[in-house]
């Protein structure tokens, strides 16, 4: 088996890790919100102006943000508002004006949640009202603005203090979400019911469905929450666990992978994934799942994880003994896919292949 980078777990967290962050991609405010997704491997969108435009220039493309019909920052900031579930507006001065006061009465207008944090004359602990704002609110999309950095230099910093000891503040809580896994490209965190857009969109295409039993076609976005909901429920009882598999350079949800069938007695659990069709052959699919073989051996301490895939997908096949899988049996006809009865290979890797495999890396 390969030899792959150490794999770096993180404890559950809550709070921010379970809310969507979107901004428009201003310097100042709305940058360091985004860099703080980012980083943190949680979800983030937005909209800015057509021509990606903010006051250094062209939004880098990394930042994932729909272009408005309009050049203005009116546009953008209306339907940051609008689509998201409340407003923060950070600042250092005690007031607001301009624009940041133009969101926030925005939001007062719409009947949106509304949060005014300043550094001046603000809260003693404006991480804590922060999570008090989500918790009270039940926010899953978080709009985050204020002032661009040509107004207040020392805005980003403070949105990113105050979003970091939120982080922070929270990592002791949700014992039931899954751990978050890093590798040398990926970050593997808990599925969010934000992700339902992307899972609906990626995982619905044809070329995926075609050769996985249990995703339909097309895949809607109420489909893809009740799925997301079925795996976040069993994982706290312990028979299943999944994650979001998301690119470490800008957070971007890029498909799934979990243990299903988890059984105690007989120390075994069948593995699934699924990555994109834009990032097929890049290797992602042989990193996440060498990552969940590794958190079922290392973490839940199972003796045995198998999988399967259709004989008419070997790249599935492919993958699968790249990460020491070992084919076991054909199973002839075992499902039907839109109608059509299927040969199923299964393959397994044991913890005792798994040692033995990390033991010749080390060595090496």
């Amino acid at each position: 088996m390969e030899s792959c980078a150490p794999l770096v777990y993180a404890q559950p967290r809550m709070g921010l890790a379970g809310v969507k962050i979107v901004s428009g991609g201003q310097t100042g405010a709305d940058r360091a919100a985004l860099d703080f997704a980012v980083d943190h491997g949680i979800p983030h969108g937005g909209w800015c102006p057509r021509g990606r435009q903010a006051e250094d220039g062209p939004i880098d493309p990394r930042y994932q943000l729909e272009e408005t019909s309009s050049a203005e920052y009116a546009q953008r900031t209306e339907h940051n508002v609008r689509d998201s579930d409340g407003t923060v507006v950070f600042s250092v001065a005690a007031v607001l004006t301009g624009n940041s006061k133009k969101t926030l009465e925005l939001a007062q207008q719409l009947q949106k949640p509304a949060l005014h944090l300043s550094r001046q004359g603000g809260p003693p602990s404006p991480e804590r009202a922060l999570l008090d704002f989500l918790h009270d609110h039940r926010l899953r999309v978080l709009n985050i603005a204020g002032p661009r950095a040509s107004g207040e230099p020392e805005v980003g910093a403070f949105v990113r203090a105050v979003l970091d000891k939120a982080w922070d503040a929270a990592k002791e809580f949700d014992p039931t979400a899954s751990s978050r896994i890093v590798t040398e490209r990926l970050v593997l965190r808990a599925l969010l019911p934000a992700d339902a857009p992307d899972v609906a969109r990626l995982a619905g295409r044809r070329e995926i469905a075609d050769t996985t039993i249990s995703i339909p076609h097309p895949y809607s976005e109420e489909q893809a929450r009740d799925w997301i909901a079925a795996r976040t429920g069993q994982d706290g009882a312990g028979k299943e666990t999944a994650f979001a598999v998301t690119l470490k350079a800008d957070g971007r949800l890029i498909g799934a992978v979990g243990l299903r069938e988890i059984n105690r007695e007989h120390s075994h659990a069948e593995m699934g994934l699924w990555i994109g069709v834009d990032w097929w052959g890049m290797g992602y699919a042989t990193e996440a799942a060498r990552a969940a073989v590794h958190f079922a051996f290392e973490r839940l301490k199972l003796n045995r994880v198998y999988a399967h895939h259709m004989v008419r997908n070997p790249a599935s096949g492919r993958v699968l003994e790249k990460i020491g899988m070992r084919p076991e049996g054909v199973l002839r006809q075992c499902v039907r896919k839109w109608g059509v009865f299927e040969d199923v290979v299964i393959l397994a890797i044991l913890r005792a292949d798994w040692s033995e495999a990390a033991d010749e890396d080390h060595v090496r």
